[in-house]
């Protein structure tokens, strides 16, 4: 396979590329950070309470019944680390995959919620460093009104997370979801490459992307 005709071009260095991304990533060059929240493997189809791994009942979230492709399996994320200095959201499912590094924490939720539905944080695995880094963003009040895909991150996490590659000139995100990455990086004046096997959330992405550079 060779490289398909981009999804979307802005023709300043942010491109959207649809299709598998195990395809499409031996086309490009290396970038200087892949920044990713990929399938966990953990078959989620939206909801919120214990049991309904089972089968046995649970509420849904706005995402009711929707499932992401590739989650029903083991990740293995080792295939990424060739293109460039490495932050992969997910860690604790994978990580008998990966090497020492540093850990990015996300508190999605203020103490008084801990323990009430999902995960109380979300962590990341950065192949740089030895150190535990925790974000200052805990869930934005509108952010999850405006998810437009099941395991979206706020983008200020995003942004907040490019931090840590100052230099990146280049990022790529090879599972870009509703491109919260693309859209930081474009913020942000720097050049990313985005791909989904998922059409809708590329028509999600470019729509984003669309629309003017947001303040800082």
């Amino acid at each position: 396979m060779s490289l398909p005709k981009p999804y979307y071009d802005d023709g300043n260095g942010i491109v959207i590329y649809h299709g598998d991304c195990r395809e499409i990533l031996p086309h490009l060059p290396k970038v200087d950070l892949v920044l990713t929240d990929p399938p966990y493997g953990m078959n989620w189809d939206g909801r919120v309470k214990p049991g309904a791994a089972n089968g046995t009942g649970g509420t849904f979230t706005k995402f009711q019944g929707e499932t992401i492709v590739g989650d029903d399996v083991d990740f293995d994320p080792s295939f990424l680390l060739q293109y460039g200095l490495c932050i992969i959201w997910g860690f604790h499912h994978f990580p008998q995959h990966l090497y020492r590094g540093s850990v990015l924490v996300w508190v999605k939720k203020y103490p008084d919620a801990f323990g009430t539905f999902l995960s109380d944080a979300d962590i990341a695995w950065m192949s740089k460093g030895h150190g535990v880094y925790c974000s200052p963003v805990v869930n934005p009040a509108s952010f999850q009104h405006e998810k437009a895909h099941p395991t979206q991150k706020p983008l200020e996490v995003i942004r907040w997370c490019i931090g840590f590659a100052p230099n990146a000139q280049t990022i790529l995100d090879p599972f870009m979801g509703s491109g919260t990455t693309l859209r930081a990086a474009k913020d942000l004046g720097r050049k990313c490459i985005g791909i989904e096997i998922e059409e809708k959330y590329c028509e999600i992405a470019a729509k984003r992307l669309s629309q003017e550079t947001l303040p800082l």
